[in-house]
């Protein structure tokens, strides 16, 4: 079990620990209740709140839910608006393309309208052609990393740390980055691609959630999300009744 760290500094600080894996199982029948998920419909907790694409007003597409921990049953549902060859601001948390709803009691960004829709455009892999789009419902498993890799994961996140403090790692140092290494995890400290760019959303104090791989939907990909081929970040205010998310690539 995930436990509350007393003391955060800031938003890159490890707010939960243990960092725990996501791994990914197909559903064998719709999820309808509130447990970490990917794909399928939201499991709504309140009334509900589809967010809509600030540019054409489109219900945006449900990636998935993830309980708050040690937060009396709060759910962090993450939308984002549907592909569209790059040309919406997905990866920027205010640009109203993206958003995190947090139910019950959740306070949604003033830069995001909802309607009361309860289904909509969800998670999808690719079929037998490119352009195929066929939906998935994944159940997220959280486990422990093994040491190796929690511990390659803590010296991404400090080499990362130094860079967005202006202390460059000697090019002969720094770590490999080229092993297959997930980046889909619950707590712990975020692996940014591009540490000295400004990652962590502006405004209120933040706390590091989560962060998951995008991926293309191909081979043995279980979904496609385009993340310019990189990872989002979804951040937690102190009362964790509002979330933003964002992405990052190389």
């Amino acid at each position: 079990m995930q436990q509350l760290t007393s003391t955060v500094a800031g938003a890159c600080d490890a707010w939960l620990a243990p960092r725990l894996g996501m791994s990914f199982r197909p559903a064998t029948e719709p999820i309808t209740t509130p447990d970490a998920k990917l794909g399928g419909q939201p499991v709504w907790l309140e009334a509900p709140q589809w967010p809509l694409s600030r540019t054409d007003g489109a219900l945006m597409m449900f990636i998935g839910q993830f309980p708050v921990p040690q937060s009396d049953g709060r759910i962090a549902y993450l939308f984002m608006t549907a592909e569209d060859p790059g040309l919406r601001e997905t990866g920027d948390p205010e640009a109203g393309e993206n958003a995190v709803i947090i139910q019950p009691g959740g306070r949604v960004p003033d830069v995001v309208r909802t309607a009361d829709a309860a289904t909509g455009p969800t998670l999808w892999t690719r079929g037998t052609t490119w352009d195929d789009e066929v939906p998935v419902e994944l159940s997220v498993d959280l486990t422990s990393l093994d040491p190796a890799t929690d511990g390659f994961l803590d010296a991404k996140a400090a080499e990362g740390d130094a860079e967005r403090r202006g202390l460059y790692p000697d090019p002969y140092e720094e770590l490999d980055d080229s092993a297959d290494t997930t980046r889909s995890y619950v707590g712990g400290t975020p692996v940014f691609w591009q540490p000295h760019l400004p990652s962590v959303p502006p405004g209120l104090s933040w706390r590091f959630f989560l962060q998951l791989d995008g991926a293309e939907g191909t081979d043995d990909d279980p979904y496609a999300l385009n993340f310019g081929g990189g990872t989002a970040y979804v951040f937690l205010s102190h009362d964790t009744l509002e979330g933003r998310i964002t992405w990052d690539c190389v």
